[in-house]
């Protein structure tokens, strides 16, 4: 179920650590961060449901509803058409703070991380990201599952998938003060 004011502070907080964010990459930075949310802790932040769309995941019709709010007439973001190469894109900024009281660390961490992680590539390479098996064993229009979105694997070794204790394992870590030193990957 939506949680409105934290899917609306996690758009803030997005937008916050990346502003000028187009609107496929925020999209995509919310659907990164509830499913890496939901990997490491059993659910998304925000309560946000994901459909198959012809352009990849998008939030469900009552997110989008709330997302496009939130420019008018709630006016806690702010969207400019600007010249991104040879196109203009709708780029978002946040007008007012994120509640971030509202937030544990490891969702801070998680939303930082995964504005980083949009932010860094073009609309198209996101949708190619997103076009994976999650997105194509889902039924055009369906919801599609955040556990099946991102999955815990160690790059370069043969393992076998993150047990239950290897999961609580790393949330100690992220509760930890050393993980304060770490940039969240």
């Amino acid at each position: 179920m939506l949680k409105k004011k934290t899917f609306q502070n996690a758009v803030l907080a997005i937008l916050k650590a990346k502003p000028g964010m187009g609107s496929v990459q925020l999209r995509k930075a919310l659907i990164i961060a509830d499913a890496l949310h939901n990997t490491l802790h059993g659910t998304g932040i925000t309560g946000a449901r994901y459909i198959k769309d012809k352009f990849g995941p998008v939030p469900d019709d009552e997110a989008f509803n709330l997302l496009t709010k939130m420019d008018v007439p709630l006016h806690m973001v702010e969207i400019l058409e600007e010249p991104v190469g040879h196109v203009t894109q709708n780029s978002y900024y946040a007008l007012v703070q994120p509640d971030y009281p509202r937030f544990t660390r490891s969702q801070i961490s998680i939303l930082t991380y995964a504005a980083e992680t949009a932010y860094k590539y073009g609309a198209s390479r996101l949708s190619d990201m997103t076009h994976d098996n999650a997105y194509n064993n889902t039924p055009m229009g369906e919801e599609i599952p955040l556990s099946q979105v991102c999955r815990m694997s160690i790059s370069g070794y043969d393992t076998e998938p993150f047990t239950e204790q290897d999961k609580e394992d790393v949330r100690d870590f992220l509760k930890s003060e050393e993980a304060q030193v770490y940039s969240f990957v």
